[in-house]
């Protein structure tokens, strides 16, 4: 679970989330193009117009303290370029409530949370959008108020109807449906730590991951109907689905990842802050070093690095370190897609899906950078054994390398920024 800060954004799982807008207050959804404005009446989703036509985006109405709303990222349109999550009041400010939206994954798993802890007289506001980003979802902490309500709000998005009163075209919206009962959208626990506004620093954080991890040995809460495993283009297929795990701790610690983490190569996340040398390694069936995941002097890194889940044991890791940190273990379905240029900062693991294409890439470190690619797709356990070495160079890189199609994996080591991107032969 990711809490942001205004103007932060986060990487989201590409599958249908449950949104919820906390703090008494009405939510609504506007679907936008590049240019910021919707395209007519039926982009705006709210009570009165409960269902987007594309089906992508439905209101489902208060339930457990909370406004909700479906959005179906797999399914949104591709003239939309981002889904706008609003809150509005009855008419009094937004001061006193601070605005709190988070999204949660089919299985109950809160992935991002943002709360507006500086609103004042505004009655409306945009809490955050989903937009498109290499391939994937991120979702952007925006925080912006609008002091003449929900109309004012979309006005400025391009339904000016809104602000003058005047009734929006509407073609045949979805019907409004109840709230689904058979399945919750969060379990109970979840829904409580949402209802809190998010803090700043990992000092908020450290009490919600605990609370995360004690819900995992408690019992089992119905969650709402899991979707197929979210599929990227290309047929991507290479790596079991599961909950993310996430643990925070500080100083040097030993992490037994829980069970449900199935056999297999997983992406390992680890972030803190400052500049102390940090080390990461799994540990094999004796307890010793086995893979080196994180060697880094890099300030306030977050790397993501290649493991593999071991067969009939857990998996354990290592870490060094002298800080407050957060390790996640995260499925592979969780790394970016390489479908338009990217950039970054630190180790990382991408996805390409594409066809025959040279790898064009450029990096700015002091230290020596590498570019591993495995050819995966048959949804093996074990990563394999004959990768590819397309990047291997210390210091300024800017290097183009053959790379065959996919569905390949790719595996970056560098301490400082990059830039890649897929030239098609």
């Amino acid at each position: 679970m990711t809490d942001l800060l205004k103007g932060a954004n986060s990487f989201v799982p590409s599958v249908p989330l449950r949104v919820g807008v906390m703090q008494g207050l009405n939510a609504s959804v506007l679907l936008v193009t590049a240019q910021g404005r919707v395209r007519g009446g039926a982009d705006l989703v709210f009570q009165g117009q409960p269902g987007h036509p594309s089906g992508a985006v439905r209101h489902l109405g208060p339930h457990d303290g909370a406004d909700w709303l479906q959005v179906d990222l797999p399914a949104v349109e591709a003239g939309v370029d981002r889904i706008v999550i609003a809150a509005s009041s009855g008419g009094g400010p937004l001061g006193t409530a601070a605005p709190t939206v988070a999204a949660f994954a089919p299985d109950g798993t809160m992935v991002v949370r943002y709360a507006l802890i500086d609103a004042t007289t505004e009655t409306a506001c945009v809490l955050g959008e989903f937009y498109r980003r290499a391939g994937g979802w991120k979702f952007r902490a925006v925080g912006q108020g609008w002091d003449d309500g929900l109309a004012g709000l979309a006005a400025d998005h391009g339904l000016e109807a809104a602000r003058t009163g005047a009734p929006p075209p509407v073609p045949a919206p979805v019907p409004p449906q109840p709230f689904p009962q058979s399945a919750a959208p969060v379990a109970p626990a979840f829904a409580t730590l949402l209802r809190h506004p998010a803090k700043t620093g990992y000092e908020a954080a450290a009490p919600q991951v605990q609370q995360v991890q004690q819900l995992r040995s408690g019992p089992p809460v119905p969650p709402a109907p899991a979707p197929a495993a979210p599929t990227a283009p290309g047929g991507w297929d290479f790596g079991a689905e599961f909950q993310p795990y996430a643990v925070q701790e500080r100083g040097s610690q030993v992490v037994t990842v829980p069970s449900n983490v199935p056999p297999g190569p997983v992406i390992v996340e680890f972030e803190t802050s400052g500049d102390d040398y940090i080390c990461v390694y799994t540990l094999d069936d004796r307890n010793k070093d086995a893979d080196l995941l994180v060697n880094t002097t890099l300030r306030d890194p977050r790397h993501r690095a290649l493991a593999v889940a071991p067969e009939g044991r857990r998996l354990r890791i290592r870490v060094s370190c002298e800080r407050r940190w957060t390790l996640k273990v995260l499925p592979l379905s969780a790394a970016a897609l390489l479908d338009g240029p990217l950039e970054g900062r630190g180790d990382d693991v991408v996805r390409y899906t594409g066809p025959l294409a040279d790898l064009v890439f450029r990096a700015k470190t002091d230290s020596n950078v590498t570019v591993y690619g495995y050819e995966v797709g048959d949804g093996g356990t074990e990563l394999p054994e004959n990768d590819i070495l397309l990047v291997n160079e210390i210091g300024k890189v800017r290097s183009s390398s053959p790379m065959p199609p996919g569905p390949l994996l790719l595996k970056l080591s560098a301490d400082g920024t990059w830039t890649m991107r897929a030239r098609p032969v």
